[in-house]
């Protein structure tokens, strides 16, 4: 960063657990470089707006005069209310001139499956067959033409609440019906047949930085790494960059956690993380995307008043 500045620059880190490695490394590189590294939990801010003036305070009532925000991590929230407040704090963040990485539009779309399986279609990117529904025998014909589903809530993570279901299962009908009555919308998804693993593909600006195999345990077909998958190293072909990138730009997204899986006929997407963990990389590969996406943060700073 050419600021002179740097050392006076606040930058508020969003996130949710403070022992997350991530969370961690970007407030630990961020002081590294001379910078006042800030952790926030947007749970715990109050907004105050009137005529004249607008402003974004903390627990102790002190007002977050910062120059860059950097989110981690938005948080679970339990109500519509809780989540909808925590994207308009970013949102008036955004108003003020502050740079978001992400975005809280990007955040949205990338959360939101449904949504960012339109945009991808939009972008020409290889997506599964997806569907969409209220109606329980819609559900149940889905089931059967895809012959094996995944079903997934519509905002999830870490792969929690999914679920393989096939049209052999006797109780496939009632899983779908207990789903559709707790979620009240069902997303399913033809399965995608593959060596057991998926790949992620971290994306920061132009470039793809790069990639690991997350392999699932045996017996599980979740390859998250928070449900027992393993990284490895991946090679960067090409192919995986330029999906990852086309991926990552489709939802708007400054950086990503972009999710491929191999397929008999080739990678297939299916979907875009914009506030991945960096952990998985760093110890597969060695890489550090905390410091280049703080290096992008740097370079929105450029030239403003700090």
């Amino acid at each position: 960063m050419q600021n002179k500045n740097v050392k006076s620059a606040k930058i508020g880190i969003v996130l949710t657990d403070p022992s997350d490695w991530t969370a961690c490394t970007f407030l630990t590189n961020i002081r590294k470089r001379g910078a006042n590294a800030l952790p926030i939990t947007l749970s715990t801010l109050t907004a105050s707006i009137s005529t004249s003036v607008s402003s974004i305070f903390n627990a102790d009532s002190t007002d977050l005069n910062l120059n860059a925000i950097i989110v981690r991590d938005v948080g679970i929230s339990f109500s519509l209310e809780q989540i909808s407040f925590k994207f308009d704090l970013l949102r008036q963040f955004e108003m003020s001139n502050i740079p978001v990485l992400n975005s809280s539009t990007a955040i949205q779309n990338a959360a939101n499956k449904f949504y960012s399986f339109l945009l991808f279609k939009q972008a020409h990117l290889p997506i599964p067959r997806t569907v969409v529904t209220s109606n329980l025998a819609v559900a149940m014909n889905t089931l059967a033409d895809f012959e094996t589903a995944i079903v997934k809530p519509i905002f999830g993570s870490q792969g929690k609440g999914i679920y393989k279901l096939e049209t052999s299962q006797p109780d496939s009908k009632q899983k779908l019906a207990t789903l559709l009555k707790d979620r009240g919308v069902l997303y399913l998804q033809e399965f995608v047949p593959n060596p057991g693993r998926d790949i992620r593909v971290f994306v920061v600006g132009e470039e793809a930085l790069g990639a690991i195999y997350r392999v699932s345990q045996q017996g599980s077909f979740i390859s998250n790494l928070s449900q027992g998958g393993t990284p490895h190293k991946c090679e960067l072909t090409d192919e995986i960059e330029q999906l990852a990138i086309r991926a990552t730009k489709a939802v708007g997204a400054n950086f990503a956690g972009v999710d491929l899986i191999e397929s008999k006929d080739g990678l297939v997407l299916l979907e875009v993380n914009a506030t991945p963990s960096g952990k998985g990389i760093k110890l597969a590969c060695g890489i550090d995307v905390t410091e280049r996406i703080i290096d992008l943060m740097f370079t929105q700073l450029e030239g403003r008043e700090i």
